[in-house]
């Protein structure tokens, strides 16, 4: 009766194996555009949409990656009665995917409701370290923005899990007005889980409404635990040598722990193409959504790729085939932002067009394919010694070979106090180093 049936699930499972992730650009845009759209800190690192334009680069680039890509496994898993919301929400995570598949999600159902808004937790998929949240806003009335002012993970025994980085969409505008939005909320831990049981603090609301709930749940699962390599290898791209020390495998997430040599001549801006390979070729990217990394220090980081946990592959290598990185003379960008000038910026002057607009300092930059990563840190230094917090601006289009970002200072900092010049540490640049670095992991 069902030999149809099964023979599609056979052929959507052999392809979905076979299934090669795209090394550089289309990993490389995803990352970015997420860089821009959220906004991540210690204990709670909230999600903030901080540009229209760049919501929008976020929703295409993620909209036509995932079909492209998720396709296969979205129709196979989409079979399993329930589990349909789940696959659209993380169909851009080879990882979460394959967790979903080998039945490691856990059925939670359990909400509540306070003045006509309602929040319900449907899913989780857990490990000893981390959480993925599945969860849903509803209203009585429909609503063209709902959000999330606030969430956080707390023990319903009284010891709290010690949180490392939380992440969760902040707000869900759209002019369709309607009654529900999904979505998701990632939590990761520097500690071990010691319970099961646990209450979801969360305050959302609609714009003209805001309300508190605390939702107790428990997980239904017993969690896996972690495998660890023990790597201590160096590899080189362009003479810049990097140390692949540790590889952690969790269902959620690989972390891949490495140490860039201190004596490089290059400051290494972001890797890319960073992947984890099995012998057959099938590659585990970095992760495109949430928490992408964990800074120990300035040479020292950790980066997630979605997780190969329930492949189990023979033999597995970290590959690495270009770096973006800019000459350490070069990491930064000096502004006068009185005379918009730019007074230093790196070799080649691929800035222009400074202008100052309030608190907002744009640039142009000349680049020949969108650039959706945020070009400086989250705060700079003035003549005086005196720091300054900003948010990042990116405009997802570009215009005669030019395209605008920039930052936004705080209201508490704007531009009229500054003692001019100002320093922008960068954060990320449109140069590449190249080579072909592979090392064995198992």
């Amino acid at each position: 009766m069902f030999e149809k049936e099964e023979k599609n699930l056979i052929g959507w499972k052999k392809a979905y194996d076979e299934l090669l992730y795209p090394a550089e650009d289309i990993d490389a845009a995803i990352q970015a555009g997420f860089q821009k759209g959220r906004q991540q800190k210690k204990k709670v690192m909230r999600k903030r949409w901080l540009y229209s334009s760049a919501a929008a680069a976020v929703f295409f680039i993620t909209f036509f990656v995932s079909i492209r890509y998720s396709t296969v496994l979205a129709n196979y898993i989409a079979v399993i009665p329930g589990m349909e919301k789940v696959v659209e929400m993380i169909r851009y995570d080879k990882g979460l995917l394959a967790a979903v598949e080998n039945d490691y999600v856990q059925e939670i159902g359990v909400s509540q409701e306070r003045n006509g808004l309602k929040v319900n937790i449907d899913h989780v998929i857990a490990d000893e370290y981390g959480m993925v949240l599945f969860y849903s806003i509803e209203s009585n009335e429909k609503q063209t923005n709902f959000q999330v002012h606030d969430l956080e993970l707390k023990s319903a025994e009284g010891k709290d899990p010690v949180m490392a980085t939380s992440g969760y969409g902040v707000d869900f505008p759209n002019d369709t007005p309607r009654n529900k939005v999904d979505t998701t909320a990632e939590l990761f831990f520097s500690e071990p889980l010691e319970t099961t049981d646990f209450i979801l603090d969360i305050e959302v609301g609609t714009g003209t409404q805001k309300e508190h709930f605390e939702i107790p749940f428990t997980l239904n699962k017993s969690l896996e635990q972690k495998r660890t390599y023990e790597v201590n290898k160096t590899l080189s791209i362009e003479q810049q040598n990097i140390t692949i020390k540790q590889v952690e495998i969790y269902p959620l997430r690989v972390a891949v722990t490495l140490e860039m040599d201190e004596s490089n001549s290059k400051k290494i801006l972001s890797f890319d193409d960073l992947r984890l390979v099995d012998e057959h070729g099938e590659a585990w990217t970095k992760i495109s959504n949430g928490v992408t990394a964990n800074y120990i220090n300035e040479h020292e980081q950790i980066l997630y790729l979605q997780s190969n946990y329930f492949k189990e592959p023979e033999e597995l290598y970290i590959v690495l085939n270009r770096l973006q990185a800019i000459d350490r003379e070069d990491d930064t960008v000096v502004v006068d932002t009185s005379t918009e000038e730019i007074v230093k910026q790196p070799k080649g002057d691929l800035l222009s067009d400074l202008e100052v607009i309030g608190n907002d300092v744009w640039f142009k930059l000349k680049t020949e394919r969108e650039f959706n990563y945020s070009l400086f840190m989250l705060s700079s230094k003035d003549a005086k010694g005196n720091e300054y917090n900003h948010g990042s601006m990116v405009e997802g289009h570009i215009v005669n070979g030019m395209q605008r970002m920039g930052i936004r200072l705080n209201s508490t900092n704007n531009s009229t106090n500054i003692a001019n010049p100002l320093t922008l540490e960068i954060s990320a640049y449109p140069l590449w180093i190249r080579g072909d670095a592979k090392v064995k992991v198992k």
